[in-house]
Parts: C-alpha cells; structure tokens; sequence
C-alpha cells in the first residue's frame, strides 16, 4: 500500500514540472508605461492609485479630429462588475467643453459630496453622431474624511525648531506636574475664570442680525450665480452656517449669501435650512454667464486661398410664449404647459431637458416639472409639452419660469440666452 502511495507522489510531481518550467520561462507581466498612452487623448492626472479630495484639476489631452465636446465621467468601483455581473451607471463630473485641451486641464471634479471609496474616471469625446469613451483611470481614492488614526506628520523644519527650544531649556528645570499649578491657585481665583469662560459667546452658535443659512449635506458648492452652470465661489460643509443678502431675481429661490472669507454667492436653497425672517431681503440679479469658447480650426498649410476659420456650434432657445392652460391655475389642479424650442445656432443639438418651476418670486412654493425635446437641426424647433400641479399659496401671485437644456448636455455657443418665463398669475383658491 505504501509503496503504490509513493508511485502516485512521484507522478504528480513530473507532470508539474514542466508546467513550472514553462512559468518561469514566459516573459514577466510589466506595468503599462506612459508611452502606451494615446497621445490624442488620455488622462494624465490624476494617476491610477492615487487619493483625492475636495475639488480636483482632472488633467490630459483631448486633441482628436472632428472633436465637438469632451467631458470627464465618474463611477464607484464595483467589485461585482468586474466578475461580470453587469455595468453600473456613469456620472457626469465635468462640465462639457468644446475646445480642444492638450496637455492641461479637461475639468474640475467636485468630490465633497461623494462617499469615500474606490472610483474611475473615464474622458468622453464626440466627433460625431454621440460622446465615446476614449480614455480610462481607476482607481481612483477618494478620502474626504481620513480615518481617526490616521496622523499628519510635523514638518522638518517645526520638528528642528521644537529640538532647538528643547535645547536651550535648563537641564535643572523642576518636573512639576501641572495639576501643582491648579493646586497653588485659590479657590476663589478659579471660580472667576470658570464664570468668564461661561459667559463668553460659543463660536459654534452663528451670531447674525438678519436671517442665514445652514447647510445639510456633506458638502454644498457656493457659485457665482444661480445654477450648476456658473463656476464655483467657494464650499461650505454640513453644519456651517452663512448670512443671507439677497435672493436671485429670476425666481429660482437660490439665496445669495456672504462667506467667511467675504466673497459673495449663490447657493441653492434645497441643499439648505434658511432661518429667520426672509421676506424682505433685496432681489439679486445673477451675472451673465461667461460665454461658451468657439473652438478653432487650425489653417491648412499654405495654399492659394486659404478659408477661414468657421464658428460652428448649436444655440437653444424658447421661441415664442409658452403656452400656458388652465391661466390663471387653480390650486390642487394639475395645469398644461407648451413650449417650444429652437435652434437658432449653425450646428445640430443633441437632445436635453427643459426645467420648468412654478413658484412663488421668492421661490416659496416650487413645483418642478421637466420635459424633454429631441434633437434639432439649425433653424429647426419643436414642441415639448408638461403638467403641473400648484399645491400652496393660493391667492397669491405666482411666477413660471423655463430654462432650456438645465443640465448641461449640450455645449452651445451662447448659454445667456437659454432662460424665459410665461405670463405670472394669481392661483385660484379651490378646494385648497
């Protein structure tokens, strides 16, 4: 029995070892180099591996021909989807850019919201009919909130200073404890500090003559104007508070607020509590938008006539008054509202979304309804219908304002005119 023991051993161990040998001889499995990059487009920061927060410069190139628009997509890093149980959805993290980028900054994605965890990113380009993927990082860390054992070192020249006080200390200095101090006092001097302490001012506690703001999210993007489309002012965190100057003017209810470092700003107000009175702060009006750049077209290389450099690109705007029936509305009842889009720009749009908000002018009351519309050629339009169904503030006058193409999705040459509003009414009281 032994002996037929040792004959099966010494069998399994010459059928391994050629397949050992064959192991050891194959090429050794390298990291992929910056040069395997496509030069055209990629992702050149952040790195595969890497920890990030707050808000990040996404850095590479986007430089391939035909380009329309580029933007940067986010996901979590999903473990069930790479043993192949399915893709899980992308997200935008950048705004849509319409000019080329080589070798400098694709975007600026906002982290401060996002769980800590494992992500990728990915570069989309459109040269044609849709956006592609042309590029992928992961993963990619994000660690806004550091574990609590986590420790930041001192720096070498703090560290050098401390050993050189250190030094010039007497060596004879007596180790008295500091409970030794505290006991020397008198009691009467203690009692007069603890009621100082007691009567200062908790900086916790915001100390406003008007009404402010509170922030509850993770992390709350203060812009200069009142929408997702303007750039970033600052960011306030879950807690902090900020005094209220104004509201935006176009009835969107974003109140314009002061920071601690004194710049002004808009901030929406579903991602915030406004405490105190609110009625009679100023209406704000937002700036204009900064204008969408045109990309251009290099020249050709020398020739008799060379043609000029076309300004290409779709521009979407309500045409005409939207129709609005029942007008005046009746509260509790469910209202239709048309609109009609058009392109007025040189170039074909891909489709999007209309926002339509219904509310009062200091935005109290919204009821928010989006529509879609479809593609459209230049000098095309089209209609797009939706309802609404006013629920407060009967017998007060109300407001209906429209902004086509609310999130984003195209890029077009003008983004100041995108904005309009139906005739306001009075709300009907009804069964309210």
């Amino acid at each position: 029995m032994r002996f037929r023991l040792l004959i099966c051993i010494l069998a399994a161990f010459l059928l391994l070892v050629p397949a050992a040998g064959a192991q050891d001889s194959a090429s050794p499995i390298e990291p992929a180099s910056a040069d395997m990059m496509d030069p055209l487009a990629n992702i050149s920061y952040p790195p595969p591996v890497y920890v990030v927060r707050d808000s990040v410069d996404i850095r590479g190139t986007a430089d391939l021909p035909g380009l329309r628009t580029l933007y940067i997509e986010f996901r979590e890093l999903d473990l069930g989807m790479m043993a192949g149980e399915g893709e899980s959805q992308w997200f935008p993290a950048t705004l849509p850019r319409i000019a080329a980028v080589v070798d400098d900054v694709l975007g600026t994605w906002n982290t401060a919201s996002l769980p800590d965890g494992l992500y990728e990113l990915q570069l989309m380009v459109n040269t044609g009919e849709a956006a592609q993927p042309v590029a992928r990082v992961s993963p990619i860390r994000i660690e806004n909130n550091p574990p609590e054992h986590a420790m930041v070192m001192m720096p070498a020249e703090a560290a050098s200073d401390m050993d050189e006080m250190t030094d010039d200390m007497p060596d004879d200095m007596p180790e008295e404890p500091a409970d030794d101090m505290t006991d020397d006092m008198p009691e009467d001097s203690m009692d007069d500090m603890t009621d100082d302490m007691a009567d200062e001012p908790v900086d916790d506690v915001p100390q406003y003559a008007g009404p402010y703001i509170e922030v509850t999210v993770p992390g709350a993007n203060v812009r200069s104007g009142d929408s997702t489309a303007y750039p970033l002012v600052g960011l306030l965190l879950e807690g902090n508070t900020a005094p209220i100057k104004g509201i935006s003017a176009w009835n969107t209810g974003w109140w314009y607020i002061e920071l601690p470092n004194g710049r002004t700003g808009f901030i929406a107000p579903f991602i915030v509590n406004a405490i105190g009175e609110t009625s009679a702060v100023p209406a704000i009006q937002p700036p204009p938008l900064p204008p969408t750049p045109v990309p251009t077209i290099a020249p050709p290389p020398p020739a008799p006539v060379a043609p000029p450099a076309p300004e290409n690109g779709p521009n979407l705007v309500i045409d005409g008054s939207p129709f609005v029936s029942p007008h005046p509305a009746t509260c509790n009842q469910t209202y239709t509202i048309r609109v009609r889009v058009k392109n007025i720009g040189t170039a074909r749009s891909g489709g999007g979304l209309i926002e339509i908000v219904d509310s009062r002018r200091d935005g109290a009351g919204r009821e928010v309804t989006y529509t879609p519309f479809r593609q459209l050629d230049p000098g095309q339009s089209a209609d797009s219908e939706a309802k609404i169904t006013p629920k407060v503030h009967h017998s007060e006058l109300h407001h209906i304002n429209l902004n086509v193409d609310y999130d984003n999705r195209v890029a077009e040459t003008n983004e100041n005119d995108n904005r309009a509003a139906a005739a306001p009414y009075i709300l009907q009281k009804g069964g309210c």
